[in-house]
């Protein structure tokens, strides 16, 4: 049962990712470049109202905080957010806007993308034991750590739990609604 509910998930998710724009490279490049903002709008907007509603829904009971999943943050970490966001800007996708780009046109570059994401997780992942024994993901190592408190498992940097959270959601939100689509022309 759990993977029709991801397939069917998953479905909709690429679905969004199309009727918004983002499974075209050509936008994603766009809004990287500051040239045309209307994805960055709508991802900011989403960041802030899923925010909302975590909010909501833990004061609620309705969420339960064993489910999220906090990697530790290291120099290791860093590096591949660097290696994610080089790969991201040069290509114009990321791993789920690669998948819904293959379907919608963009089927060479999706594929390269894919492939080379295999490839980099391959590598990494034979060279995963050579990096531990040097002690490279204990360089930076902050451990599991939140931005705002919530739960007693994990330290925080901003011990305001759920209303920290809530509170950036609406800044996302204002933020989102603010931004100019076209930031260096006349077009907005």
């Amino acid at each position: 049962m759990m993977i029709v509910l991801a397939i069917l998930l998953g479905g909709f998710f690429g679905f969004a990712l199309y009727k918004v724009g983002a499974a075209n490279m050509d936008n994603l490049i766009s809004m990287l470049s500051f040239q045309n903002l209307t994805l960055m709008k709508i991802i900011v907007f989403a960041i802030g109202l899923a925010s909302v509603l975590l909010s909501i829904f833990y004061g609620f009971g309705w969420f339960d905080v064993s489910h999220l999943s906090v990697k530790p943050l290291h120099l290791g970490v860093v590096i591949g957010g660097l290696i994610f966001g080089l790969g991201f800007g040069s290509v114009g996708t990321c791993p789920g806007t690669c998948v819904a780009s293959a379907m919608t046109g963009g089927f060479k570059k999706a594929i390269s993308a894919i492939l080379g994401g295999l490839v980099g997780a391959f590598l990494f992942s034979i060279s995963y034991g050579w990096l531990a024994n040097q002690g490279f993901f204990e360089i930076m190592n902050l451990g599991k750590l939140t931005l705002f408190h919530v739960s007693e498992q994990y330290p925080s940097v901003f011990n305001i739990g759920y209303i920290g959270l809530a509170m950036v959601g609406v800044v996302f939100i204002l933020v989102a609604t603010f931004i100019p689509v076209y930031p260096f022309n006349k077009k907005s």
